[in-house]
């Protein structure tokens, strides 16, 4: 079990978003990652991606421009541009800072392939694939975009449908 996965384990009564992230997610470790340089961008990516797809992560890169610090928006416009990249939101962990988790998004390639085209910084994820396009594309409207699972603007709609949220 990595450390972003006790992490929301311990923490699943915290909040609707921990106890959803905890009854549905899947769990990264440190020892599949690979954190690289692809198309100029310091990026997470699980170790086992082909060089083809390898490729194809450096053209969504060059495609949609991901900033530092916009997780949410990079993993959305990610899958836009290339919809083998699955968005995921979750939690994600560095094992060298004492601080838990933070939230996070990133995607997933053919959904088992980790990218995180955000940052090169975590060692360890735990998230959820959201792959319903009309849920997403009603949320790739928000701006600044603030993710779906825990979005506040909407007092927390994807929860409250899923009965999260009373």
């Amino acid at each position: 079990m990595n450390d972003a996965t006790r992490y929301v384990e311990a923490s699943e009564t915290k909040s609707p978003l921990h106890a959803y992230v905890a009854d549905h997610g899947r769990g990264v470790s440190q020892s599949d990652l690979e954190q690289t340089t692809i198309a100029g961008r310091s990026i997470t990516h699980s170790d086992d991606v082909e060089t083809n797809d390898q490729d194809l992560i450096a053209d969504g890169i060059r495609a949609t421009n991901p900033s530092e610090k916009s997780c949410f928006d990079n993993a959305l416009k990610m899958w836009e541009h290339n919809s083998r990249l699955k968005y995921v939101e979750g939690f994600a962990l560095m094992s060298n800072l004492d601080v838990g988790a933070v939230e996070h998004a990133w995607c997933l390639l053919d959904r088992e392939h980790l990218v995180d085209p955000t940052t090169a910084s975590f060692d360890s994820y735990h998230g959820v694939v959201i792959d319903d396009p009309e849920i997403l594309r009603r949320y790739a409207d928000e701006s600044p975009y603030e993710g779906v699972i825990g979005n506040h603007k909407n007092r927390c709609e994807f929860l409250r449908e899923r009965g999260y949220v009373g």
